[in-house]
């Protein structure tokens, strides 16, 4: 196979999107934040109602290792300054197995079909592409766009060629509907189950790694990132869980968020496991139940009401079948849409 860079055909120049709809396009700031974070808030309303971003996470994707806000990133203004659209271009700084550009982004629902999601969209597709065709890699190489089932922006990613890859399934399990929890399933002999802490991150991002390499998508976490995210202050160490050997080896965990708010969206107080995983040699010996067990038991004596999670439907691990044991019950469905290059 060919490098990236000489299968991949992309523009020499990018200028910014043109004005249209009202709106003029600029790189975004991190003074923008706030209003980034309210357009995708009113997005969010309309597209994934049970769902309400946090500003954290516009954080996060701008202080992703190599982005560079004054290239990968753009705001549409209107003749105020206020914001009403944003893109985000993230090139996934580890390249393992492929070379992924992920797409985020949204639209004021007042400033819909006007064309401003079009501009954007082609903005972002071409600065994709000029990731893509700067690496001398021979590895697939591919441009995400992931966004709730029947949205106007999955209508639109199909207008520019992305087609639906995979389906992530959002569960849930509240717990005064749940079956009674059955005590915890037997440790094996040498592990230690306890919550996890500061201490833990780093091997907690070596087991994520090992875990998830076999998942569709999935390249190993820079330790920055990864210690961006489990510091972050919606992150609850406490709640989450790390099943850990003899030598101190993370063997399997979860990675558990709380963001007060977000609960009115969902209707209850409720926990997000971000991640759970099972290092690959450890697979086999029950640690997947007993450590999701232990940690819905956590958030469950912690007072809220409701953990909740989003799975892979086609999860090699056999996960889907797992969480609905423990209670959790299916609701709205996300698509990644993809363009293979």
């Amino acid at each position: 196979m060919a490098t990236l860079r000489e299968r991949v055909t992309a523009p020499a120049h990018l200028d910014l999107p043109t004005a249209v709809g009202g709106l003029a396009f600029r790189p975004a700031t991190e003074a923008d934040l706030p209003a980034v974070h309210d357009v995708a808030v009113e997005s969010a309303a309309v597209d994934d109602p049970q769902t309400h971003p946090s500003p954290e996470d516009f954080a996060h994707r701008l202080s992703t290792a190599g982005l560079d806000p004054a290239r990968d990133t753009v705001v549409g203004t209107d003749a105020d300054g206020h914001v009403h659209a944003y893109a985000i271009v993230i090139a996934v700084p580890s390249r393992d197995t492929a070379a992924r550009v992920l797409l985020a982004g949204s639209v004021r629902p007042a400033y819909r079909g006007q064309g401003v999601g079009r501009r954007l969209l082609a903005w972002q597709t071409g600065r994709g592409r000029q990731h893509l065709a700067a690496l001398d890699v021979d590895l697939p190489g591919a441009i995400d766009l992931t966004a709730p089932q029947g949205s106007s922006a999955l209508a639109l990613a199909a207008r520019f060629g992305l087609e639906p890859v995979r389906y992530w399934v959002d569960m849930q399990v509240v717990f005064d509907q749940a079956p009674a929890r059955d005590a915890l399933p037997t440790l094996p002999d040498g592990l230690v189950l306890r919550p996890a802490t500061l201490d833990d991150v780093e091997r907690m991002r070596i087991a994520k790694n090992d875990a998830f390499r076999d998942h569709w998508g999935s390249q190993p976490m820079l330790a920055p990132d990864w210690h961006g995210y489990l510091t972050a202050r919606k992150t609850r160490l406490e709640l989450s869980r790390v099943v850990v050997d003899e030598h101190g080896d993370v063997l399997a965990f979860t990675v558990v968020e709380s963001d007060p708010g977000a609960f009115s969206a969902r209707g209850r107080s409720f926990a997000y496991l971000h991640w759970v995983g099972v290092v690959r040699r450890a697979r086999g010996r029950g640690l997947a139940p007993l450590v999701l067990a232990a940690t819905l038991g956590a958030v469950a004596d912690a007072g809220l009401s409701a953990a909740a999670l989003d799975v892979d439907s086609e999860n090699p691990s056999g996960a889907v079948g797992l969480y609905e044991r423990l209670g959790f019950v299916a609701g709205a469905v996300s698509v990644t849409t993809s363009t293979a290059l």
